[in-house]
């Protein structure tokens, strides 16, 4: 089986605070474990990035979607690739809040999700990162 693996940044709409955030997961979660769609959402001082992993069609049907959705704009495709095997494989969706000390001491984690160069850095460290995540979130 073919799977793609996308990787966006957007910025919110308006201001979320834990309990949206916690809502979103929380909604987030129970459609991917429906269309087996595995994947991280990262949030920084309004910004998102979030890497989702599934079979091809589930995931051009779910960009689609959140290329709607009105709680985020500016939405931009980062990296776009198939892939032999899931990062993420036994997450409907973890999520990481970039102010945790020790996720910023990570390779390719900076402050800045809105900078290219940050984004560049994060896609090469993204092993190192989604093992880092895997170990301490789950």
């Amino acid at each position: 089986m073919s799977l793609r693996q996308i990787i966006y940044t957007s910025q919110a709409s308006e201001q979320f605070n834990k309990r949206s955030l916690l809502d979103l997961l929380h909604t987030s979660r129970g459609y991917n474990t429906i269309d087996n769609i595995s994947g991280v959402l990262m949030h920084r001082d309004g910004y998102f990035l979030q890497i989702i992993e599934g079979e091809q069609d589930v995931i051009e049907d779910l960009f689609q979607r959140l290329n709607n959705d009105t709680r985020h704009k500016n939405i931009k495709m980062i990296l776009d690739r198939s892939v032999e095997s899931r990062l993420f494989s036994n997450w409907a969706m973890g999520c990481a809040d970039f102010d945790e000390p020790e996720l910023s001491m990570l390779p390719g984690i900076r402050t800045d999700l809105s900078n290219p160069e940050v984004i560049e850095d994060l896609i090469i460290h993204l092993p190192e990162i989604a093992d880092f995540l895997l170990d301490k979130l789950d």
